[in-house]
């Protein structure tokens, strides 16, 4: 059996984890193109994401990090609800675009009579 003070620490690493999670969330919310929307000449090169894997639990969370942890889940809560909010207005908006005539379609000749 660990000791509790390890337990506690393992449990601190993983909420520290899932709290910087939450955070990148909110972040891409505010500016969904993270770096690629930076300037070209400004040097940032976007990093490719690594799948997320969950973290194995060292055990029964320790009371003393169970008010952080509600904190974070009602956390999660509120971002997972903000980027289903902006997963529908993408979808609204892809919609929108995809009933304009001729948007999306493969490209074909195209007449114009300009005498009348």
């Amino acid at each position: 059996m660990p000791a509790p003070d390890s337990v506690l620490a393992a449990w601190n690493a993983i909420l520290d984890m899932l709290e910087m999670a939450v955070g990148a969330a909110e972040r891409t919310l505010k500016d969904p193109l993270g770096p690629l929307s930076a300037a070209p000449q400004s040097g940032v090169e976007p990093q490719p994401e690594k799948r997320w894997q969950p973290p194995v639990p060292p055990g029964p969370l320790p009371a003393a990090a169970r008010r952080r942890a509600v904190a974070l889940s009602a956390a999660q809560e509120r971002v997972a609800k903000r980027l289903e909010e902006a997963r529908m207005d993408v979808a609204k908006q892809l919609h929108a675009v995809s009933s304009v005539p001729g948007v999306g379609a493969p490209a074909g000749a195209v007449y114009l009579d300009v005498n009348g």
